[in-house]
């Protein structure tokens, strides 16, 4: 399980827009796009919030969702429990782990009945200390999100979860959407991996993929990204969504830096072999008459390498031609 790195993971959300049609599409566009995995949100309105005769209207945390009642939010962003083994056995058939986020114990009773490969808690939920202990009872891996969290509510919960979940991943998070670049604060994700000991990596809610880069460099390991429908732009999540083209470049982008960064180990590689004949060496500057004495006025340190190296030129200097060379002929051993 998340035996791939980096390990990519596409958030299908809320952007299937309730048809189980665009649910279906998205999951082909994830396999098309190179992703490892599809996760999918398990709640419904009535078990993550509650529908009050005064609503609840969401503040202005978000321009995406500012003054919507939270009920109706949840309402239409809702995955259909129906759907599941469906979209599963569509996830599978494709090769992809299926992922998903409950948000209470019924939903998480109802994903590990359905075979559910890795159980991810939402950033929301890092305090939700039944949950937690919910999740770390299914002892399977688990992904943690840690957007508004701070060093004290990660700690409580990975002492929770980590003596119990087969294996836990946190991702660095920021809960913002979409997230602008200065609020990424990806030292982060050092910063989580040197406190916990854990493997991290990055939730991504900013656009493009800059973030991701920054976030592969400085050793994230598994990446979540909301996909969309191409050209869907009135989802609820689309603004701060891929679709498959632009997951597929975000996907290519992440691994491109493992490409980039390569080995730490200080040598020529062989793309620079060929190179190697333009470094300098001690080469004729003039015609060299045999048994003339090499000066500065003879030899010199010029391109290519086809003489003695250039730290040689001291011990060359005053010593005697032993054949005539001409103007440009490198000078090597036998030659003094």
């Amino acid at each position: 399980m998340i035996s791939i790195r980096p390990y990519m993971i596409a958030e299908i959300s809320a952007n299937h827009n309730g048809d189980l049609e665009s649910a279906l599409e998205l999951i082909e566009d994830a396999a098309w796009a190179g992703a490892n995995a599809v996760k999918f949100q398990t709640f419904t309105p009535d078990s993550i919030t509650v529908n009050p005769k005064i609503p609840y209207i969401i503040p202005t945390s978000s321009d995406l969702w500012k003054g919507m009642n939270l009920w109706d939010l949840m309402d239409k962003a809702k995955t259909p429990r129906d759907w599941f083994p469906v979209l599963m056995n569509r996830t599978k058939s494709l090769g992809l782990d299926a992922l998903s986020t409950p948000y209470d114990k019924d939903a998480l009773d109802f994903l590990v009945g359905l075979g559910i490969d890795i159980i991810k808690i939402a950033s929301f939920d890092i305090a939700n200390i039944p949950l937690l202990r919910a999740v770390a009872e299914t002892r399977l891996t688990t992904i943690l999100s840690t957007g508004m969290s701070t060093h004290d509510e990660v700690a409580r919960a990975v002492n929770i979860l980590r003596p119990h979940c087969k294996n836990l991943i946190l991702l660095k998070c920021t809960s913002s959407y979409p997230c602008a670049p200065k609020d990424l604060n990806l030292r982060g994700i050092l910063s989580l991996r040197e406190s916990f000991d854990v493997e991290v990596g990055f939730s991504d809610h900013s656009t493009g993929f800059l973030g991701a880069i920054i976030a592969r460099t400085l050793g994230a390991s598994v990446f979540e990204k909301h996909i969309r429908l191409v050209g869907d732009e009135i989802g609820l999540d689309s603004k701060f969504s891929a679709d498959k083209f632009e997951l597929r470049d975000y996907i290519n982008a992440v691994i491109g830096v493992d490409i980039c960064l390569g080995l730490s180990e200080i040598k020529p590689v062989d793309s620079e072999m060929a190179s190697m004949w333009e470094r300098p060496s001690v080469i004729a500057i003039s015609d060299i008459a045999k048994g003339e004495i090499f000066s500065r006025a003879n030899i010199g340190i010029r391109r290519p390498f086809v003489g003695s190296p250039p730290s040689r030129l001291e011990e060359i200097l005053g010593k005697s031609c032993l054949r005539s060379l001409r103007k440009g002929e490198g000078v090597v051993e036998g030659s003094y």
